[in-house]
């Protein structure tokens, strides 16, 4: 007997009623079983069918290899050549912008009105 079965059986008075109570479970049992069987087979057979067709149509890659790409370094070095004129442009203007300090003053500002 199974734990189903079993626990079944103890709560069931009548010996009838627990034969029922353990037909009935392990027909549920089985059926469960033999349905996740049934799906997992189908789900292998669908799967081998899958990779066999993606097997037979050709993907992106395999066609990008077969046209002629142009090659990018002309491409790299535009963008390489833009950054470094940007960061040299903007390095040249922080220093343009840049202000000297003021001259020392000969003695240092008062607040106190007999001088102003």
């Amino acid at each position: 007997m199974t734990r189903v079965t079993e626990s079944i059986s103890t709560q069931l008075p009548t010996t009838d009623a627990r034969r029922c109570a353990a037909v009935v479970a392990k027909s549920v049992a089985r059926g469960a079983g033999q349905v996740g069987l049934f799906l997992g087979r189908q789900g292998a057979a669908a799967a081998k069918k899958g990779v066999e067709c993606a097997k037979a149509i050709p993907s992106k890659s395999a066609a990008r290899s077969e046209r002629v790409e142009k090659p990018r370094g002309r491409k790299r070095l535009a963008v390489f050549v833009i950054a470094g004129v940007a960061v040299i442009g903007g390095a040249v203007f922080y220093k343009s912008r840049r202000r000297e300090h003021p001259p020392v003053a000969s003695a240092p500002p008062r607040v106190d009105e007999k001088t102003a």
